[in-house]
């Protein structure tokens, strides 16, 4: 149950994929966690980034490369490991006592995967909103797979 109840702590990730299966060996990692927090007395978005995250599993391809615009260098260059960016969602934004919101279910999931497959206690609370449907719903949207695009856009802009 989460215990600090002013935000709500809003997460979208990008992972690492392929055109087609994962390639032998490799499972899909976080490269990036969008973060901000939502005021739930006035609606004002706060303390928004993006966090960027060293695959430790897989590699970049070219076809995640073109979905998210993340490139090779900028993971060289400013990705920290997935630990520690775990350690800045509870530091920075107090992860585990808040309750967060993603856009359907596949961000609560593949932090569930990628700390249970790595050892690491997973830094989100137990209080998960999916947002997908009151996102349509609030938008009057036809059920369609741009939904996530659009709330991307929404809480980030």
């Amino acid at each position: 149950m989460a215990k600090q109840l002013d935000k709500i702590l809003i997460i979208d990730l990008e992972a690492t994929c392929w055109e087609d299966k994962a390639p032998m060996g490799m499972e899909s990692d976080i490269i990036e966690i969008g973060v901000c927090l939502l005021d739930i007395q006035n609606g004002d978005i706060s303390d928004s980034r993006g966090i960027l995250v060293k695959p430790e599993r897989s590699e970049l391809s070219e076809f995640c490369t073109s979905l998210t615009t993340i490139t090779r260098q900028m993971l060289e260059e400013q990705a920290i490991p997935f630990k520690e960016a775990c350690n800045i969602l509870k530091r920075d934004y107090h992860s585990q006592s808040r309750a967060w919101a993603s856009f359907g279910a596949y961000d609560q999931k593949q932090f569930q995967r990628q700390c249970g497959a790595l050892g690491i206690g997973n830094p989100m609370g137990p209080s998960h909103i999916n947002v997908k449907t009151l996102f349509a719903l609030k938008k009057n949207l036809p059920m369609n797979r741009e939904w996530q695009a659009l709330w991307h856009y929404w809480i980030f802009r």
